[in-house]
């Protein structure tokens, strides 16, 4: 086994290095050499010694012919050095560069062209080409373009058909050749030797050549701060350049296998997408269209491979999105992580490393790599397929503000990082970059008339967003609140209809979008209350025409398919670390409350903690009399119905604490309860509304009454309360409330 030292992963001169020196070697030395990658070198099983490598190279290599005769650089059109000391050369090792070459001056005479052929001359050139070429000369005809309908194709791998800028392949492959070898016998220059130990072992060496390396290693390209000093020359090493684009001809035989798209030639190379700028901070918005060309992906592998096993990866170049209902090409660089995520390239490949070619200056261009993504199937991955549409929908849309542009982006880079690094966060971030641009499109009419709400209707959603957090089951019991007579709790935030939360509603601005740019516990107490509104004129629709309503069948709209632990509500009423997150997550989750499944507070992700916090009597009494007649009715049955008293919620929102538990009091004294703490003060460790900042508090306690809570947590606080009988009060307060640590007085 070998390990060339000189090869790596980054930059990408030394990954298609690491390919040329294993092509070379099954071609032209050991055709049962295998290589694989191990601790970011290159590694060979071969027969051969790693003097004889270097002999081989030195001695007896015969270069692969690399000719670009549509190119003005190319060498054809005047007198070129370097094309014709090939051309008049004697040795053997170049006798396919010289076949190659009579055979281009013929096509060229036969076109009658003189001079760079122009655009429309390029075609059928290029058809005459790789007509009549020698078949040595196909491999790099394949690899530089792509014959297309009408039109040339250019692989981001070769530049623009053999050329980057003003840098011709071709040409400097030529001076590159003739730098290591002897044109008339073939032998090694003096030089030779040391260049070759530099690049197969990486060691140090002086006398490089000053010439181009161009897109494929940036950190050698020259220009300012590039050496010491305000700028440097490009130095290059002859047999890096050579050994570089040898290994690039592994790209051709995919080029035109792959044309998906006869439009689109940066599909039609091997592993090989359009640009997105995310998954990493070296780039803007603005690089995915105006100066990023495509990006790569190049396998990485640990097992020891065969080269024939390694052109059909290379001709496939197979990156797929897998999901429920349907299956097509990666696309883009967050397709390819998706791929990745669900397993849907070659097997054997462990990881990505990832580049992208981003213009330099001119019309030059780097290779600039990105970071390394590995291969790991991803839980819930092919839940994304779901939201592609909707995605698609969204990014056509026309408009000049910057915050489109962003919300999309975020959402891309949501989807990279969760098929990169998985997790329930991850799978957060995702819908709640989502869910902010539903905010934008609510907020924007034009928009809405293109891209409909977002409706995900997989329940697998709620599994893969849930990491057990205090704001997720906030979050989550807020958003799977039942719609009941007022209607979808989708309708109070975002302009859909009440019946119908797949559609916006006709009116530009539904009076029900009580959600604001405000803070949470604001927007959530705004919500309760004008669901109970909401209730009560379905109740007068439903009444006689004089609008009487009788109080008690006012449906009360608190009822959730997913209730939120008591002792989580109790810590929210006193903390506000958690409402950006729980206001972000609400909003991320919308698009699923049509496919919230009931659940109990004893689901897998709930985790039992104690309270420091006393429960105040003002959310006990609250919580009882808007608590759902269903549910109060499976705790005390046959009571008698607890209608919400009118300004009561005003009174909370307001802070009169005090007028609120008079109402909550007597209104539980009419519908027949008791209790001994009715107007007789604080018991032993409840807290009686003994707030400094009680229009806080209200709207707070307004804003948990928004949390469905399970009949569990409610017979709890009934019986805090005392409610009923005595002997209720007495094991109240013997025992205390089961999350309180110490009294409030």
């Amino acid at each position: 086994m070998i390990q060339f030292t000189g090869t790596a992963p980054r930059p990408l001169s030394h990954y298609l290095k690491a390919m040329g020196v294993l092509r070379l070697l099954v071609e032209q030395a050991d055709p049962h050499a295998r290589g694989w990658w191990e601790d970011e070198t290159f590694c060979v099983e071969t027969s051969l010694s790693s003097s004889d490598v270097e002999m081989f190279l030195l001695t007896q290599y015969r270069p692969t012919p690399l000719v670009t005769p549509w190119n003005g650089g190319s060498g054809f059109f005047g007198r070129d050095e370097a094309l014709h000391a090939i051309e008049t050369s004697e040795t053997d090792r170049l006798s396919a560069y010289r076949a190659t070459i009579e055979e281009a001056r013929r096509i060229l005479q036969a076109f009658g062209l003189e001079k760079k052929p122009d655009n429309k001359d390029k075609r059928p050139l290029v058809q005459a080409c790789r007509n009549r070429f020698p078949d040595e000369a196909i491999a790099w005809l394949d690899a530089s373009v792509v014959l297309t309908t009408g039109d040339l194709g250019f692989p981001p791998l070769a530049g623009t058909g053999g050329n980057d800028g003003n840098l011709e392949f071709s040409n400097n492959f030529m001076q590159r050749i003739l730098n290591v070898m002897s044109p008339v016998s073939g032998d090694p220059t003096p030089m030779a030797a040391t260049w070759l130990r530099a690049a197969l072992w990486g060691e140090p060496t002086s006398g490089l050549m000053k010439g181009a390396i161009g897109q494929f290693s940036p950190g050698e390209a020259g220009g300012p701060n590039a050496r010491s000093g305000f700028s440097g020359n490009s130095l290059v090493n002859p047999w890096d350049f050579i050994l570089m684009l040898e290994g690039a001809l592994l790209f051709a035989s995919a080029a035109t296998k792959r044309l998906e798209r006869q439009s689109a030639s940066v599909v039609a190379a091997p592993f090989t997408v359009y640009p997105t700028a995310v998954g990493h901070g070296s780039t803007a918005d603005s690089d995915n269209s105006r100066v990023a060309r495509a990006e790569m992906w190049l396998p990485m592998w640990s097992q020891p491979v065969s080269l024939r096993e390694l052109q059909y990866v290379f001709r496939e170049g197979r990156a797929q999105l897998a999901g429920n209902r349907s299956r097509r090409v990666a696309k883009n660089g967050v397709d390819f992580a998706r791929a990745c995520a669900t397993l849907a390239v070659d097997r054997g490949i462990d990881s990505f490393q990832r580049y992208s070619f981003l213009k330099r200056y001119g019309k030059a261009y780097l290779a600039v790599p990105l970071n390394r993504f590995v291969v790991q199937r991803r839980p819930y991955a092919e839940l994304l397929s779901e939201a592609d549409n909707w995605i698609e929908l969204f990014s056509r849309v026309e408009n000049t503000s910057h915050a489109f542009q962003s919300a999309l982006r975020k959402i891309r880079e949501a989807e990279f990082l969760y098929c990169q690094y998985g997790g329930s966060r991850r799978m957060q971030e995702l819908l709640i970059a989502l869910g902010r641009a539903e905010k934008l499109l609510s907020q924007v009419t034009s928009a809405r008339e293109k891209v409909p709400p977002l409706t995900l209707r997989n329940p697998a959603w709620w599994e893969a967003a849930d990491d057990g957090s205090w704001a997720f089951q906030a979050a989550r019991g807020f958003v799977s609140t039942l719609p009941g007579t007022a209607g979808s709790i989708r309708s109070f935030l975002s302009p859909v209809e009440p019946d119908q939360p797949g559609r916006w509603s006709v009116e530009s601005s539904p009076p029900r979008v009580v959600w604001k740019s405000t803070d949470l516990a604001t927007n959530l107490a705004a919500v309760l209350r004008r669901r109970f509104l909401e209730a009560e004129r379905a109740e007068v629709d439903r009444g006689d025409r004089r609008g009487i309503v009788r109080l008690e069948s006012v449906d009360k709209p608190t009822a959730g398919l997913r209730p939120v632990p008591v002792w989580i509500v109790v810590r929210l009423l006193h903390e506000t670390n958690s409402d950006r997150r729980i206001a972000d997550l609400i909003w991320g989750l919308l698009p699923l409350s049509q496919s919230a499944r009931p659940g109990g507070v004893f689901d897998r992700s709930v985790r039992r903690e104690e309270s420091k916090y006393a429960v105040p009597w003002v959310y006990i009494l609250a919580r009882l009399i808007t608590a759902p007649e269903a549910q109060i009715q499976r705790i005390f049955p046959g009571v008698a119905p607890v209608p919400v008293p009118n300004q009561f919620l005003a009174s909370l929102a307001a802070g009169d604490l005090d007028r609120a538990e008079r109402m909550a009091e007597h209104r539980l004294r009419g519908s027949g309860f008791s209790s001994p703490f009715f107007q007789k003060g604080v018991s032993p460790w409840l807290s009686r509304s003994s707030v400094a900042d009680r229009r806080r508090m209200g709207t707070r306690i307004v804003a948990m009454l928004a949390l469905p809570v399970a009949d569990r947590d409610l017979r709890t606080l009934a019986h805090m309360a005392a409610l009923a009988t005595d002997v209720g009060a007495q094991e109240a307060v013997e025992h205390g409330p089961p999350f309180a640590d110490e009294p409030t007085r």
